[in-house]
């Protein structure tokens, strides 16, 4: 049976699709709903054996949903690194999906995970509700401070936002129209909080349910929260063929620009990732340090540096460390040993 290539570029309303064959002939190229129904209708369509790309985007899981059941392959892509499409200057819909097509048929696409988890799925979502939250609270914290200074009232920390400071603030502007102006960005500021802390608290609820966040804490410096998001994010540990790949999905992989022997630029961490993954991986670092008693993330520091390192990367070591440990952990199914990666679980 011959194979064909579909490229399919997903709008919120449209979607074209294009199939080519072996060669490369482009067999079809339409448009259609994106519905449920022509979804299906096109995968049934398909009379030879079939790879289905798409980019990445807020559609694409359904998409990959609703078509995996009647198509052999269907990848979802990393649109950053599809550069013929990222980059051209020539974009719309139609040409899109020409272009996907082509790259389905050579296999020069980047495939982004998805395994469909629903008690991680909704853990994923719940986590990044509380992290949208989080950064809203720190925008309307940086407006109050700003809308302060310019009434030169300049002060440090977070002192400002408690209830007594706040009346201090107040008490410290002039005009009627800037303190009502002030007092309504604190009503918001207190509804945010509210928020943020529900959207916590919702998230450690879910993550309670879920086994391997309860393995997970074993590890010294890794508490309900870090454990929580790291699964949140990682979903399922064989995602990841080798612990580089981890380090990389959290930016903490380092990038080299070398071309004929030179290097282009200094090396530096790669921005591509998960913050958040870095962001918990930092945490359970200074847990792990000031926890009582020596565990292995206080030798690993020391050792790195005793090796001559610096503060940062002896730190960033550990860091790998303790996602790669909380990554075999999981995969393995296996218990915590302070002496050892880990122990197989009975």
């Amino acid at each position: 049976m011959s194979k064909v290539y579909v490229g399919l570029e997903l709008g919120a309303s449209d979607c074209w699709v294009a199939i080519a064959d072996e060669g490369g002939k482009i067999k079809t190229h339409r448009k259609l709903k994106t519905t449920e129904t022509d979804l299906i209708s096109l995968a049934q369509g398909l009379e030879d054996e079939a790879l289905v790309l798409m980019e990445e985007c807020d559609i694409a899981p359904w998409a990959r949903k609703v078509l995996l059941p009647h198509v052999g392959e269907v990848v979802v892509a990393d649109p950053r690194r599809n550069l013929w499409i990222y980059r051209d200057s020539r974009k719309d819909d139609k040409i899109d999906s020409r272009k996907l097509a082509e790259i389905a048929r050579l296999g020069t696409y980047f495939p982004v995970w998805h395994a469909y988890d629903r008690s991680m799925e909704e853990l994923h979502l719940a986590v990044k509700v509380y992290e949208k939250l989080r950064g809203d609270v720190t925008r309307q914290k940086n407006r109050l401070k700003a809308k302060l200074r310019r009434q030169g009232i300049l002060w440090q920390g977070d002192r400002a936002y408690g209830v007594r400071g706040r009346q201090e603030v107040l008490s410290l502007v002039e005009s009627p129209v800037v303190r009502d102006i002030l007092e309504a960005d604190y009503e918001i500021l207190d509804f945010l909080c509210a928020r943020q802390a529900d959207a916590r608290a919702r998230f450690m609820r879910l993550g309670r349910d879920i086994t391997p966040v309860g393995a997970l804490q074993e590890i010294p410096g890794v508490g309900p929260y870090v454990a929580a998001v790291f699964c949140a994010y990682v979903k399922d540990p064989r995602r990841f063929g080798h612990r580089s790949e981890l380090t990389r999905f959290s930016r903490l992989g380092v990038t080299h620009c070398v071309s004929a022997g030179k290097t282009l630029k200094r090396e530096h961490l790669d921005p591509a990732g998960h913050g958040a993954l870095k962001d918990i991986s930092r945490k359970a670092f200074q847990a792990a340090m000031n926890s009582g008693g020596d565990n292995r993330f206080k030798r690993t520091y020391a050792e790195a540096l005793a090796r001559g390192g610096s503060h940062d990367h002896a730190r960033l070591t550990v860091q790998r460390k303790i996602l790669a440990t909380m990554l075999a952990m999981w995969r393995d199914g296996s218990v915590y040993d302070d002496n050892h990666v880990a122990q197989r679980r009975a």
